[in-house]
């Protein structure tokens, strides 16, 4: 008796029904990281186990429990591939012993099928070049933190600056920083080293520095300091000209901001927008000649009021006028002068 067309199918062996089917999907019988890299990208892997990320940034490392952010993924040079490191271990290597560290599989054979398995890489996946990394030309800062040490602790309060001003406006101690995942300076307690974060960038701060390693950053001409920690109005809005000064005012219980660095300065259309949320705005630059420059140019230009640190302090800006002075003399003599501006 012959069987109808489809349970005859049904009724194959399977081995010999997977013959017929021409729309199958073959996989090779050996698979190799190579072949694997045909098909997906190296981003696409570790995105896939830990979700999202960016190239050169620090995050909290998916090995463990990270109080301090100390994992990330940077582009080598010299091997040309993505790696890893988990700067709190010392773990680094390629994908494969990412994948490896972060399943618990040791066999190269079960790591790359579970790549293959979790990614669902079939003969027909093709390799999306949208998604190849290509070395960006732009500077990506990560840095590993730290707790404040007591040398941090006692640089800060000289400008009478708190701990939780510091947390307020994003300053952390670090172990270290990188520079598109290459370790470029690393903390000394004869030579401390901060981190400002402006959103997702940094600026890098080590105050006893030479003028070659004391600043570096990646911050944009939008990436205000302390804008972010603003209210939504307010009376009197300081500009002036560095995160530190910013955190002494926040003290004294003004609201402040600092432009991206000294060459630039708070962008038109932030400035219109800082007009209407705040009844004055007040600049307050360095008592030396560029700073005196650029507030003359700013006052005339954006047509908002200026004034310098007191010649009598003998300080250029309002930090260092607190250090050498004390907090509340400085303080005092700042209200005077808003005060006036008030009555203006």
């Amino acid at each position: 008796m012959l069987l109808s067309r489809g349970r005859f199918e049904s009724a194959m062996p399977t081995k010999l029904r997977f013959m017929y089917d021409k729309n199958r999907i073959k996989m090779p019988t050996n698979i190799t990281l190579d072949y694997i890299l045909s098909k997906v990208s190296e981003y696409d892997i570790y995105s896939h186990y830990i979700g999202d990320f960016k190239v050169g940034m620090i995050y909290n490392s998916p090995f463990r429990k990270d109080k301090n952010p100390s994992f990330g993924v940077y582009y080598s040079k010299r091997t040309r591939q993505l790696l890893f490191k988990d700067h709190g271990t010392g773990e680094c290597g390629n994908v494969v012993k990412f994948v490896s560290l972060y399943t618990g599989l040791t066999s190269y054979n079960d790591i790359l099928n579970d790549i293959v398995n979790k990614l669902k890489i079939t003969s027909k996946t093709k390799l999306d070049s949208s998604k190849q990394y290509i070395p960006s030309t732009e500077t990506v800062i990560g840095v590993v933190r730290q707790d404040f040490t007591q040398t941090d602790i006692d640089y800060w309060a000289q400008f009478n600056i708190s701990l939780d001003t510091l947390k307020k406006y994003d300053v952390f101690s670090i172990k270290y920083y990188l520079c598109n995942g290459i370790v470029k300076g690393v903390y000394k307690n004869e030579n401390p080293m901060y981190a400002y974060k402006v959103y997702n960038n940094f600026k890098i701060y080590r105050p006893l520095g030479d003028k070659y390693t004391k600043w570096r950053n990646n911050l944009t001409e939008m990436d205000i300091q302390g804008f972010k920690q603003l209210p939504d109005s307010g009376d009197i809005l300081f500009i002036t000209k560095s995160m530190k000064d910013v955190m002494c005012l926040h003290e004294m219980g003004y609201s402040a901001i600092s432009p991206s660095s000294e060459s630039t300065f708070i962008p038109n259309v932030v400035l219109e927008d800082l007009k209407k949320r705040f009844k004055r705005i007040i600049v307050l630059f360095d008592r030396d000649i560029a700073g005196c420059r650029n507030t003359i140019k700013i006052r005339n230009k954006y047509k908002v009021n200026a004034f310098f640190i007191n010649k009598k302090f003998k300080a250029k800006d309002i930090s260092d006028a607190i250090k050498l002075n004390d907090f509340n003399t400085i303080k005092k003599w700042l209200d005077e002068e808003v005060n006036k501006e008030r009555n203006r």
